[in-house]
Formats: C-alpha cells, sequence, structure tokens
C-alpha cells in the first residue's frame, strides 16, 4: 500500500468507534477488571506493565500502531514530548560503569541531559564527528560500550552520519543503537531498515504539524522492545490523551505537507546559494553538502529545515534589524509546523570546532507561498552592513 494511502488508514478503526472516522479521545486512570479471576491474574503478573490508566489507554494505542506500522517497528511507546522520547534509551539501556557514543551535532536538550544528570550516573559519555573519521569508528568502541546515539541531519550544520557503517559496527559488538529521526520522519527515512534499533522522534513537529502540541516516541525492533516499553512505563512516563488525538489527526496529511514544506525548502536553499552575503548553505539535498551521497542513499526526500553561514560575523543588534525586515519568517525554536521560522544558533559548545567564521543562521520553510519566503529572506539579507 502506498505511504499517501496508508496514512489515511492507520489509527482509524471505523467500526470500533461506533461508525466515526476518527477514534475517540479517552481519559482517566482506574480501569475495571472484568471479574475477579482477571485481577488476580495482573497482581500477580511479573512484569511492571499492570492494567491500569497509564499503561492502557485506547488513544494511545491507536497512535503507537500507527506509528509502528510506518516503520515497520516491533512496538512503540507515546511520551509527553520529543525530549522524554529521547531520555528513555538513555535510561534504559545504561548503567553505572557503561560508556556511551553520541554523535558531537546534538540536539541542545540532548546534550545538556547527558551532561546535566546522565554523567552523575556513573557513565562515561564521549562524543565523535558525525562525518569525520568514520571509517576508524570501530576504534572508539570500549569493552563497556553500551549505547551510540545518532542524529542525522545533526543540529544546526546538517551533517549526514553513515547509519549502516556505524550499526554494522555496533552489531558486531553487540551495541544498541539510537537515531533521533525528527528531521526526516517517517516519510523521508527509516532508520530500522538502515540497522539502528530504536528510533526517536518528537512527534511535537511533523507528525502533528500544528504547533499546538508537546509529544513524542520511541519505535523499537524486537531485540529492544519488551525492555523499552517496561522501563518507561515503571518511570511512569505517559502523554494526554488529547495531544496523542491531535497527533492522530495530523497523520493524513503528513505526507502531502511534507512534500509541500520539501518543495518551498529545496527553493529558498538552491536561492541562497546565489546570494553574495552567503558564504554556505548546509542542506543536505543540495550537491555540494558533506556526505550528499549519502543523504541520496539513505534518505527518499529532503525536509523544511536547514541553515546558511553568512560572510561576516554580525552582532545581535544589527541581525535584530535584519530579523525586523522579515514578514514571514517569525523566530522560534520549534518547527514541523505550517508557520516559517527562523533563529541564530551557537555550536561554541561542541567537542568538535566548525570552521564557521561568520554568523550561523537556521530556518524553517513552513507553508506559506515559495515566493513569499524566498523574497522575504532575500529583501531583508539587503539591510546586513
Amino acid at each position: 500500500m502506498n505511504i499517501k494511502t496508508k496514512l489515511t488508514k492507520i489509527g482509524r478503526e471505523p467500526k470500533k468507534n461506533k461508525g466515526f472516522v476518527n477514534p475517540g479521545i479517552y481519559k482517566g486512570s482506574t480501569l475495571i477488571f472484568n471479574d475477579f479471576k482477571s485481577y488476580i491474574k495482573d497482581r500477580d503478573r511479573k512484569d511492571d506493565v499492570a492494567y491500569y490508566g497509564i499503561n492502557i489507554n485506547p488513544t494511545w494505542n491507536k497512535f503507537e500502531r500507527a506509528i509502528s506500522k510506518l516503520y515497520g517497528a516491533t512496538d512503540t511507546v507515546a511520551t509527553p514530548s520529543g525530549l522524554a522520547a529521547l531520555v528513555i534509551p538513555f535510561f534504559t539501556f545504561l548503567k553505572n560503569g557503561d560508556h556511551v557514543l553520541i554523535s558531537d551535532a546534538l540536539y541542545n536538550p540532548t546534550r545538556h541531559f547527558c551532561e546535566k544528570i546522565l554523567m552523575h550516573y556513573g557513565i562515561e559519555i564521549n562524543y565523535f564527528h558525525p562525518t569525520r573519521s568514520i571509517d576508524k569508528f570501530d576504534r572508539l568502541i570500549k569493552d563497556n560500550t553500551k549505547l551510540i546515539f545518532l542524529e542525522s541531519p545533526g543540529t544546526a550544520t546538517f551533517d549526514i552520519i553513515d547509519f549502516p557503517k556505524i550499526t554494522k559496527i555496533a552489531k558486531i559488538n553487540k551495541i544498541i543503537t539510537v537515531a533521533d529521526n525528527t528531521w526526516a520522519s517517517p516519510i523521508f527515512c527509516n532508520p530500522l531498515k538502515l540497522g539502528v534499533n530504536i528510533i526517536v522522534e518528537a512527534s511535537t513537529k511533523y507528525i502533528n504539524g500544528h504547533s499546538d502540541v508537546l509529544l513524542g516516541f520511541v519505535s523499537s525492533d524486537i531485540l529492544t522492545a519488551k525492555k523499552i516499553r517496561s522501563y518507561t512505563k515503571t518511570l511512569g512516563i505517559c502523554p494526554g490523551s488529547e495531544e496523542v488525538y491531535l497527533a492522530l489527526r495530523g497523520l493524513p496529511t503528513l505526507e502531502l505537507r511534507m512534500k509541500e514544506i520539501e518543495k518551498n525548502t529545496l527553493n529558498l536553499a538552491i536561492k541562497l546559494t546565489k546570494e553574495k552575503k552567503i558564504k554556505k548553505v548546509f542542506h543536505p539535498a543540495l550537491t555540494n553538502h558533506k556526505n550528499h551521497k549519502i543523504w541520496k542513499r539513505d534518505f527518499t526526500g529532503s525536509s523544511g529545515l536547514f541553515s546558511f553561514e553568512l560572510k561576516r560575523k554580525y552582532s545581535d543588534k544589527k541581525l535584530e534589524k535584519f530579523y525586523k525586515k522579515l514578514r514571514i519568517f517569525k523566530i522560534g525554536y520549534s518547527w514541523g509546523g505550517f508557520e516559517s521560522l527562523i533563529t541564530f544558533p551557537t555550536i561554541d559548545n561542541r567537542r568538535y570546532k566548525e570552521n564557521i567564521k561568520g554568523t550561523l543562521v537556521r530556518v524553517y520553510c513552513g507553508l506559506e507561498h515559495t515566493e513569499d519566503q524566498t523574497n522575504d529572506i532575500v529583501e531583508a539579507l539587503k539591510f546586513l552592513k
């Protein structure tokens, strides 16, 4: 079944919803047992997934099964935010004395979690550059390496990691691999097919698509699924039913939105490569991008987030003047919705320094008309002196 068709069917069972196309919203904590024997069976079970509202909710179940079908995952667990999804594999598979390898082009809140919380559990953390010396990646493996965390494209500089090369090494050494796939979504990449064990994603962004939800999920393969679900529920992590419902509502239009966003973003990226005040555009679909061939091999498309480096380093005062000339692009961190956004990130906390001398600008293209988007950025650039 084509993905466009699949997106209109998964998570929707009208016969079980009294004929309604969309599922109902179930809210609550207490579930009533059918009989006494069912209660005794549940009371005496050995795992932590009891017959309780934190574990069982029809709204969540529909969403989780829908995402699992999109990725071909053994199981998916919904979480109250993307960041909640990100931290679950660390807590599940690492213990005191273990070692974890993490891509240095990392989402800043993930790095903050690792350095402010995870390290206090006696876990050794090492970062690696996502594109340099990957042919020698096996040298980074230690006897106590238990987890490898990947993000591709990487934050701010959009580095593309060779997933199959790293996951092959990981499997030989029996190491769990995790990939943050928020940028690509299930439409443009499936890390499970590239050898990754676990996908984490912020469905806050593309899955929902309307900037009105905080939600995440963890999709796991057969090796990791049972442990992920057990740890997640033992930690008491669960989403809100209304948020899950809104994400389910967003699924049928996911492919349509992603394709339109892809077109808009590529138009802007190509246009900006011709601007005199811009030194470099960081977009994986551009042929001069580092590891473009790997992106083309492993991804089926590109999404709405990319960045560019200005030829000069501008002060915040001058950047504010540039921003005030924008009419379409608004300043804001999150992305994946219908509105275009802009930020001016710093990458000073990376272990491996990048050769970026000018101001780095990150843009997200939403669903406005592509000419309005390109004209907005190009006209504003004229005011940078």
